[in-house]
């Protein structure tokens, strides 16, 4: 099958549910562990910034190896998303919604990986947007924008398919 570079939030979620689907689970994914997995991407990335919590390290940053950690996040954010949808049927306006919130860059407030940690063992349906919020204005914190993240996701995302079978058994 061809498949296309995701122009939108809605894309990703699409890719994402295609790779999902294709992965070999050993057991079924459940919330707690897509919550998990995003707490490790998360503090993943936060080891690739200025802020990163090994103050006892001095490290180069490597704005590739930044991007992808986040893009690592995203994965898991539309794999979140997507669970929900799937669990408490999203809406297609709600949808529309999340996407609209992942293609502003215009402005951001500053959020640390902590917020977003503290934020997702308390996160319900209903606050997706702000979560998704809260990753864009992240993103942007870090100097990335909207487009960068399309692209690597798109990136990693063949990459990711190609391992399916091989290295994820």
């Amino acid at each position: 099958m061809n498949y296309k570079e995701p122009k939108n939030f809605e894309d990703i979620l699409n890719l994402q549910a295609i790779l999902d689907c294709n992965i070999n689970n050993k057991r079924e994914r459940t919330l707690e562990d897509i919550k998990l997995s995003l707490i490790a991407e998360i503090i993943e990335f936060n080891e690739e910034t200025k802020d990163s919590h090994k103050t006892w390290k001095t490290k180069e940053i490597n704005k590739e190896a930044q991007l992808e950690e986040l893009t690592d996040v995203w994965f898991f954010a539309a794999q979140l998303v997507n669970y929900y949808e799937n669990e408490k049927n999203l809406t297609l306006l709600e949808i529309d919604k999340l996407n609209e919130v992942f293609a502003n860059n215009d402005g951001y407030v500053y959020v640390d990986v902590l917020t977003i940690i503290f934020e997702l063992r308390f996160l319900r349906f209903d606050w997706l947007k702000f979560f998704i919020k809260k990753l864009i204005d992240l993103t942007n914190e870090y100097g990335y924008t909207t487009n960068d993240i399309l692209k690597c996701y798109w990136k990693k995302w063949q990459k990711n398919m190609q391992r399916i079978g091989k290295e994820w058994n």
